[in-house]
């Protein structure tokens, strides 16, 4: 059995699928599986997928190979090539990936229901979103129907486990003073204000042993004497950072879902993220921030969002409304949960 899986996105899009793959792979040990997805997040399936079974495109460049046909072309005819029985197209692939997966061949082709793409009938079975379904629930509910029609056992277990990142992080060195702040997030609507998160470090850092990691889009940050910037430039070094520390402090994003799996507890600003965005694994580790009262929230939609703050009379009042203050109780409410525990 040769399975194609289609998921070229970001981090916190693959961290949510990986239980998917890994799971494949423990109750499948002799299928082959090849993945398409994304270099920054190559390490999260090496345990599980073989090294030449990695495809890697950034995810800019693969969902806007329709305008350099010669790109697609080539892509068809290395899928083409493999001689798939099956493909998964997770929920976030778009009409590309869609038109890939049928020219490839694959006689079984199981995807997500209801998506905006342009492509039409390259799903043999669709999975839709159901009410209260995390995203991890729905890449494993669509897998399920994949493996149903593949395996007549039916072997899939009824939960998606947290995401084992053991490969990643060998040994974890708890900090018991240790609070890691991630600040970026891959959309500018659901960042909350980086000179908030700034003064939210030095304000921690006089008590904490405070660690910020660094994105482009906070690197500029000027910091208190006090906050550390370790290194974190593989995805291994972020994984450790993040594994022993007492309190993980970020916005909905990729980070924010390693935490999750590794059961680190912490302080979401979540904004207009959808609840099916809400860490899947050890929830009642986390507190998410939401502004009661926004008749506009969430404005995400299950995988949908509109790129921006939609709300004209006071933009960005899911993120705004939140003080220094009001997060810095938050951290420090959590902060004494989590001594209980010590």
């Amino acid at each position: 059995m040769h399975l194609l899986i289609l998921k070229v996105n970001h981090l916190g899009d693959n961290v949510v699928f990986l239980p998917v793959v890994q799971t494949l792979r423990r109750l499948y040990p002799d299928w082959r599986l090849t993945v398409v997805t994304a270099p920054q997040v190559a390490a999260l399936y090496q345990a599980d997928v073989a090294e030449s079974d990695l495809l890697l495109v950034r995810p800019d460049r693969f969902n806007t190979a329709w305008k350099r046909p010669w790109e697609l072309v080539s892509w068809a005819a290395r899928l083409k090539a493999r001689r798939f029985d099956a493909a998964l197209v997770s929920y976030d692939q778009g009409s590309v990936a869609h038109g890939l997966a049928k020219f490839t061949g694959a006689p079984i082709r199981v995807g997500a229901a209801n998506l905006k793409i342009r492509l039409r009938n390259t799903l043999t079975s669709e999975v839709a979103l159901a009410p209260g379904w995390s995203m991890a629930r729905w890449n494993w509910e669509t897998a399920r129907a994949l493996v149903t029609r593949l395996d007549p056992t039916n072997r899939w277990p009824a939960e998606p486990p947290a995401p084992n990142l053991d490969h990643l992080v060998s040994e974890i060195q708890p900090a018991p003073g240790r609070i890691v702040i991630h600040a970026g997030s891959k959309q500018v609507h659901t960042r909350w204000p980086l000179e908030r998160f700034v003064a939210l470090a030095d304000r921690l850092s006089r008590q904490f042993d405070v660690s910020w990691i660094d994105t482009p889009e906070t690197s500029s940050a000027a910091l208190a004497r006090g906050v550390a910037r370790p290194e974190t430039r593989t995805l291994a070094e972020l994984v450790k950072a993040i594994a022993g520390a007492r309190l993980f402090v970020g916005n909905n994003s990729g980070p924010m879902h390693l935490a999750s799996a590794l059961g680190t507890p912490g302080v979401v600003i979540s904004g207009p993220s959808a609840y099916a965005w809400d860490p899947a694994w050890n929830a009642p580790r986390f507190q998410i921030l939401r502004t009661p009262g926004l008749a506009c929230l969430p404005c995400e939609q299950g995988p949908f969002s509109p790129g921006r703050c939609l709300h004209a009379a006071e933009p960005m009042a899911c993120m705004q409304r939140w003080s220094v203050e009001s997060v810095e109780a938050a951290c420090r409410a959590a902060l004494a949960r989590t001594a209980e525990n010590l």
